[in-house]
C-alpha cells in the first residue's frame, strides 16, 4: 500500500504516530410503528423517562468534567440539558405521539432531523456546528428509550488514533486519555463543542476532513501532524522516522513556549504589546486565562442566539457576567450579535436573503430588529457594572449607522438610571471596520468611536471580492494582498489622527507568520484564539519595532502577492525556524 495523505480543519494543536482505530459510533435504528389509542399515555410516559434518564446521564458527564477539567468545560452540556428541557420540543414530541399515533422513537428522530436540517441551512460555522450536538442528544435518548447501551470510548485499552465520521461532545468528553492519541473526523470544524474539548483535553484533532474515515483501516499506522493540518496514512519508515523527530521537538517547543505565558509580551525595544482572546462561548475562559490573555479582545456574543427561541435579557445578561467577571479587572469586548436575517429568519418572520453577506446582517439586522437590540444592549450594560466592558457594533458601513447605534444605547443608558440599575456609565463604544467603506472614512468614524478592532476575516474578502469558502478562487483571498496592507496602514493612520484605540481581530492576528508585519503596520493590541498565544508572544519578544518596520517599508514597495509572501516567509525562516 502507498502512502496516502489527505487535510483536514486543526481543532487541536500537535503531532502524533500511532495504529488507528476506526470508530464508527452507535449505528441507530429507528423502530417505526402505530400506537393503538389506548397506549397514547403510556408512550408519552416512556418517552418523559427516556428524557429524565439522558438527563441525569448528562448531568453525571458535567460532575465528571468538572471534576477533571473545570466546571466551565463541564457547562458546555448544559445547552443539552436545556434542549432536553425545552418545552416547545417537549410539546412537539408528545403532539406527534398524540396526532400521529407514531413511537416515541419515530417522533423524537423525525424532530431532531428537522432541527438538524434547519441548522444545515445556515452559513454561520458556529451554529452550524450545532448539529452535532443534537445528534448527541437524539442518539442518547433512542439508546435510553431501546435500553441498549452504547459502545463508548472510555473502553480502548491501547494507544490508538481514533477516526470517525463524527464525535458527539460527550464521546469525546469520556475518551480514555490514557490510550486516546489524537482524533480525525470527516465533520466539524473549530468552534464546535468537540473541538473545545479536544483542546480543554490537549488531544491533537483534525476535524473536516470529509472522507477521511473511508480511506483508513483499524490498525493502519497514521501520522496526525495537527500544525499543519495533515493526516498521513501508511507512512515509509523514512517519514516515521522525521514526524518522530518532530513530535519530539514540537512538545519540547510546546513547553519551552508555555514558560512563556507570565512573562511580559514586549518587543526588544520595549514597546508594550497587548495580547488578547477571541471567545466563541464562556467556556472557553480558562483556555484562553491559561495561555496568558491580558483580556477578551472579541466575545461572539452569536452561541445564545443558536436556539429556536431568543434569548430574553436575564438569560444574556448572566452569561455576559460570567466571563466578565471571570476576566475582570482585564477588559472584555462583547461584539454586539454578528448574524443574518438567513440565521435568524426562523423567528423574526425574516426572508432568506440570496445573498447575505451582502444583506441583512450584524449592525443592519439589529438595527432593524430594534427590540432584539435593545434587550441585549439591556445585557451587556448591565454587565458592565461587574469588570471592566467594552461594547463593540460589527460591520458598520456608515456614519448614520454608528451614529444610530449610539443614540439607542444612550437611550437605554437613561433607561438603566431611571431604574437605578447600576452599569458602567464610562462604558467604551466602538466598532469593527470590516468593509472598505469603514476604512476610507475611518478618520471621521474615529470621531465618534472610542475605538477600532479590525475584522481581518471580513475586510480581505469585501476588499477582494472573493468568499473565503469558495474553492474555486480560494487563492485570491490573502491577506498580504497589497490592497490588503495598504488599507490597514490607513487604518492605523486614521486611528492615530484621531487619537481613536485600536486592535486586530481576524484570524490574520493569531498567525505568527504574520506579526512581524502587523507590529510594523502599527498594532499594538492583537486578539486570536488561544493555539497560537504563545508564539505570537515568542516572536513579539525576539523582535524589535524598528525591524518590524523595515519590513513593512519593503513589503509596500512591491506589487505582486507572491513577492510580498516570499519576503514574508524569507523573514520568518531567517528569524525563527532555526530556533
Amino acid at each position: 500500500m502507498s502512502t496516502t495523505i489527505t487535510k483536514g480543519i486543526i481543532a487541536s494543536p500537535g503531532i502524533r504516530i500511532g495504529k488507528a482505530y476506526v470508530y464508527q459510533g452507535d449505528s441507530i435504528i429507528i423502530p417505526k410503528y402505530s400506537i393503538p389509542e389506548e397506549g397514547i399515555e403510556a408512550e408519552i410516559a416512556r418517552f418523559g423517562k427516556a428524557v429524565e434518564q439522558t438527563k441525569d446521564e448528562i448531568k453525571a458527564i458535567q460532575e465528571q468534567i468538572a471534576q477533571s477539567l473545570s466546571k466551565d468545560m463541564a457547562d458546555i452540556f448544559t445547552s443539552h440539558i436545556m434542549v432536553l428541557e425545552d418545552p416547545k420540543i417537549e410539546e412537539n414530541v408528545r403532539t406527534t405521539i398524540a396526532g400521529k399515533r407514531r413511537n416515541a422513537e419515530w417522533a423524537i428522530n423525525d424532530i431532531s432531523l428537522e432541527l438538524m436540517n434547519s441548522l444545515s441551512t445556515i452559513k454561520d460555522d458556529y451554529l452550524r456546528e450545532r448539529i452535532i450536538d443534537i445528534s448527541d442528544i437524539n442518539k442518547r435518548l433512542i439508546a435510553n428509550l431501546q435500553k441498549t447501551r452504547s459502545s463508548s470510548l472510555m473502553d480502548i485499552n491501547e494507544e490508538v488514533i481514533v477516526f470517525a465520521p463524527d464525535l458527539t461532545p460527550s464521546e469525546t468528553a469520556l475518551m480514555n486519555r490514557d490510550h486516546i492519541l489524537a482524533f480525525v473526523t470527516d465533520r466539524g470544524g473549530r468552534t464546535s463543542h468537540t473541538a473545545i474539548m479536544a483542546r480543554a483535553l490537549e488531544i491533537p484533532a483534525i476535524v473536516g476532513t470529509i472522507n477521511c474515515t473511508s480511506m483508513v483501516k483499524t490498525d493502519d499506522l497514521v501520522v496526525v501532524d495537527a500544525v499543519h493540518g495533515t493526516i498521513i496514512i501508511d507512512p515509509t519508515p523514512e517519514e516515521v522516522e522525521e514526524f518522530r523527530k518532530y513530535e519530539k521537538d514540537f512538545r519540547e517547543l510546546e513547553e519551552e513556549l508555555a514558560k512563556l505565558t507570565g512573562l511580559p509580551s514586549k518587543t526588544r525595544d520595549k514597546e508594550e504589546i497587548f495580547i488578547y482572546g477571541n471567545i466563541e462561548i464562556p467556556e472557553e475562559m480558562s483556555i484562553i486565562k491559561d495561555h496568558g490573555a491580558q483580556g477578551i479582545g472579541l466575545f461572539r456574543s452569536e452561541f445564545l442566539f443558536m436556539d429556536k427561541s431568543l434569548p430574553d435579557e436575564e438569560k444574556q445578561f448572566q452569561e455576559y457576567r460570567r466571563v466578565v467577571e471571570f476576566f475582570n479587572p482585564m477588559p472584555v469586548t462583547i461584539r454586539t450579535i454578528d448574524v443574518g436575517a438567513d440565521k435568524v429568519y426562523a423567528y423574526t418572520n425574516h426572508y432568506r436573503e440570496r445573498n447575505p453577506f451582502l444583506g441583512c446582517r450584524a449592525i443592519r439586522f439589529s438595527l432593524e430588529n430594534e427590540d432584539l437590540f435593545r434587550i441585549q444592549l439591556r445585557a451587556i450594560l448591565r454587565a458592565s457594572n461587574f469588570g471592566k466592558v467594552n461594547l463593540m457594533f460589527p460591520m458598520i458601513t456608515t456614519i448614520e449607522e454608528f451614529k444610530k447605534a449610539k443614540n439607542i444605547t444612550a437611550e437605554i443608558m437613561e433607561e438603566l438610571r431611571k431604574e437605578n440599575t447600576p452599569f458602567d456609565d464610562k462604558i467604551k463604544i466602538g466598532l469593527m471596520i470590516e468593509v472598505p467603506s469603514a476604512v476610507v472614512y475611518a478618520d471621521i468614524l474615529g470621531k465618534y468611536a472610542d475605538f477600532f478592532s479590525v475584522g481581518t476575516n471580513d475586510l480581505v474578502q469585501y476588499t477582494l471580492a472573493v468568499d473565503r469558502i469558495s474553492e474555486k478562487i480560494a487563492y485570491l483571498y490573502n491577506p498580504l494582498n497589497l490592497s490588503v496592507l495598504r488599507f490597514l496602514k490607513q487604518v492605523v493612520e486614521s486611528a492615530k489622527s484621531t487619537s481613536t484605540s485600536l486592535s486586530i481581530c481576524g484570524e490574520m492576528a493569531g498567525e505568527p507568520q504574520y506579526t512581524m508585519v502587523l507590529l510594523g503596520l502599527g498594532f499594538r493590541h492583537l486578539s486570536m484564539s488561544p493555539i497560537y498565544m504563545h508564539q505570537v508572544k515568542k516572536i513579539i519578544r525576539s523582535v524589535s519595532i524598528k525591524e518590524c518596520r523595515d519590513l513593512v517599508k519593503s513589503l509596500l514597495a512591491l506589487e505582486d502577492t507572491d513577492d510580498i509572501e516570499k519576503l514574508v516567509r524569507k523573514k520568518f525562516k531567517e528569524k525563527f525556524e532555526h530556533s
